[in-house]
């Protein structure tokens, strides 16, 4: 059986005959000759290795195998001719998928951000998925996802990125903490002599950290203490087990209930922006161009 073989002129012209059940009429229907219906259907025949028809002098019936044809063809040729009203849906924005990987900071700011955006479009589908920088940088990269929410992106010609939004990085404490009992600015000098909480190498939010010390960062009295969720290091400096630098946006909740509070830190906080990452010059989508133009419109507001 050769279904390669097989064209939808084919099976036009059988499902043709089986609605008028006759060759001329079939003919008549599609304006073309008898013949050419009659060569169309050989050649559909012999694609399929198998009789379709039982042809007398006044009908055309359909074999068993011819039936289940007439069924499978009528859905075949349905999903073919709905193909122009779903590209129109895709391009009205009326359907689409757009996957996004979001990096755990910005896991507390954009899902509100996505879900004004679906509200407004219920069609498109966001997949999305959360992990540190280097995760959803190897995501973009794999085409995993089609763009990735981050801090400073890597250092990458192939990628475009656009500026969607802001947020400060500030060093948190528990406010027992004897830091908190300081009524002036602090320094790094100081903050070094007192137990870091820091996320897992790769994170963007280590790499500030990092920067802001400097040689300071690698001089610590003791290690820091390594967690790989703002969660983790929101829980232990709750429970009095160090100090760290978090986004605002992370420690909002706690900082309002007095849970946390923010260190007079000389140098912070650190303005930063959050990114949407893609690779370029790759065909985007109605659905991801919209996403795209409606974080860039909120990054203005």
């Amino acid at each position: 059986m050769r279904l390669k073989n097989v064209t939808l002129v084919q099976l036009r012209t059988f499902l043709s005959l089986v609605r008028n059940e006759s060759f001329t009429k079939a003919g008549q229907d599609l304006a073309v000759s008898p013949a050419t219906v009659t060569s169309q259907i050989k050649q559909l025949e012999d694609a399929l290795e198998t009789r379709l028809l039982f042809r007398t002098t006044r009908s055309v019936k359909l074999t068993d195998a011819g039936a289940v044809l007439a069924r499978q063809a009528t859905k075949i040729l349905h999903l073919i001719e709905a193909i122009p009203e779903r590209l129109g849906a895709v391009a009205n924005l009326e359907r689409g998928e757009v996957s996004v990987g979001i990096i755990g900071t910005a896991g507390y700011v954009m899902p509100k951000v996505l879900a004004s955006y679906q509200h407004e479009h219920p069609g498109i589908h966001l997949d999305l998925m959360m992990g540190n920088r280097n995760t959803i940088w190897d995501a973009i990269l794999e085409g995993n996802i089609d763009l990735g929410i981050m801090g400073t992106p890597p250092e990458d010609t192939n990628i475009q990125s656009e500026v969607i939004g802001t947020h400060r990085l500030i060093f948190v404490a528990h406010p027992n903490h004897p830091l908190c009992q300081l009524d002036r600015e602090l320094t790094a000098n100081e903050l070094i002599k007192h137990q870091l909480i820091a996320r897992e190498v790769g994170s963007g939010t280590r790499l500030a950290m990092a920067a802001y010390f400097g040689a300071l960062f690698h001089q610590a009295t003791r290690p820091p203490i390594v967690l790989d969720t703002n969660e983790g290091i929101k829980q232990s400096i709750l429970a009095g087990m160090g100090i760290s630098l978090l986004s605002d946006a992370t420690c909002e909740l706690e900082l309002n209930h007095g849970l946390l509070k923010t260190l007079p830190v000389e140098g912070t906080p650190l303005d930063r922006q959050w990114y949407a990452v893609r690779l370029a010059n790759l065909e985007r989508n109605p659905a991801e161009q919209s996403l795209l133009k409606f974080l860039a419109i909120k990054a203005e507001r």
